[in-house]
């Protein structure tokens, strides 16, 4: 099937799921606590899907705005085993997923391989890879039969130079894909709740920011000084504390007498201020020690000197090591030898 038929089958979603069709289905409304579970598992992979599919994330975030609310309001009439089905029906049928990109539109780094397919090709992509859809199921959300499907999967697989499907560039397209489902940011992630939220209360949420408490409102903001007041008031601060401590570190100069003016009005200067010298006292002695107090120590063999039983020992030196070496012992062999002559 051509792009063309591709596209003429996700306008007849809306067609197809129009509330006179829901209403004949009766069934009892969806418990709260299923619902809200069932989107949050949803929100985070459709907003993916929108916003790669537009190119835009914010674009994309208005599509899936738009998907919660409606899905909100059929979920009641429909059996849970179909809210899958139904949900990215409803998500690839809005008018933002649909169209042809705007022309804000980028894929960065390893997802610019999605910007070259057809937009309804790109949508049977990404039901795969973001959504994690199977065929049948892509399919049917698509509006299209399965061998229709195939042949957009096919139109939006990676080529190679050669024109033919390139596997290795198909594995790096949903590597990229699935790293950028894990790497949404916390701010992100915020939104997505908050537009989760708005879907399950069918009202408007207004920002945190908005939400600020009547009292808090009106209370007038803080007073600021100009900045010519604040630099004003620390220069004369500055002035202050420099007159201040250059008086206290200056000691008292008695106020001179005015000087004589002589003639033809000019000052005489005055006189040179008198200098006293006062001479210091002798400096002592220096002290030295008391006669022959440290003769003893100066000699060269005090240690000797200061114990008497080394000084014998001393004074014998030639002989002891005389005797160590062995002079005064006989000979073994001569010692036998007169042995054996007694």
């Amino acid at each position: 099937m051509s792009s063309g038929h591709a596209a003429r089958g996700l306008s007849m979603i809306g067609a197809s799921a129009t509330p006179s069709a829901m209403a004949s289905i009766p069934h009892s409304d969806p418990p709260s606590a299923a619902l809200a579970a069932f989107l949050r598992g949803c929100e985070r992979r459709g907003a993916v899907f929108a916003a790669l599919q537009c190119g835009d994330p914010d674009r994309g975030d208005v599509a899936l705005a738009a998907a919660l609310r409606a899905f909100r309001a059929k979920a009641a009439a429909l059996p849970m085993a179909e809210w899958p089905v139904r949900f990215w029906a409803l998500l690839a049928a809005t008018p933002q997923v649909r169209g042809e990109a705007a022309a804000g539109a980028h894929w960065p780094g390893a997802l610019a391989g999605l910007a070259a397919p057809a937009p309804a090709d790109r949508a049977a992509l990404l039901l795969r890879l973001a959504g994690g859809l199977q065929e049948a199921e892509a399919a049917e959300a698509l509006g299209i039969d399965s061998a229709a499907y195939r042949d957009a999967l096919a139109r939006a697989c990676p080529r190679d130079a050669a024109g033919q499907p390139d596997a290795v560039a198909w594995r790096a397209l949903a590597d990229a894909i699935q790293q950028h489902l894990r790497d949404l940011p916390a701010d992100r992630l915020a939104r997505l709740a908050r537009l989760r939220e708005e879907a399950l209360a069918g009202t408007r949420i207004p920002p945190v920011a908005e939400r600020v408490h009547p009292v808090a409102a009106k209370k007038a903001p803080p007073r600021r000084w100009p900045w010519f007041v604040l630099l004003a008031l620390l220069l004369l601060a500055a002035g202050a504390w420099w007159w201040w401590h250059g008086r206290a570190a200056s000691p008292a100069v008695p106020a001179a007498a005015p000087a004589a003016q002589g003639a033809g009005n000019v000052l005489a200067l005055p006189s040179d201020p008198v200098v006293t010298v006062a001479e210091l006292p002798p400096s002592d002695a220096p002290a030295t020690p008391a006669d022959g107090a440290d003769a003893a120590h100066a000699h060269p063999d005090f240690a000797l000197l200061a114990d008497g039983d080394e000084a014998a020992f001393a004074r014998q030196a030639d002989f002891l090591a005389w005797y160590v070496a062995g002079a005064g012992a006989q000979d073994p062999a001569a010692e036998d030898e007169a042995d054996a002559a007694r």
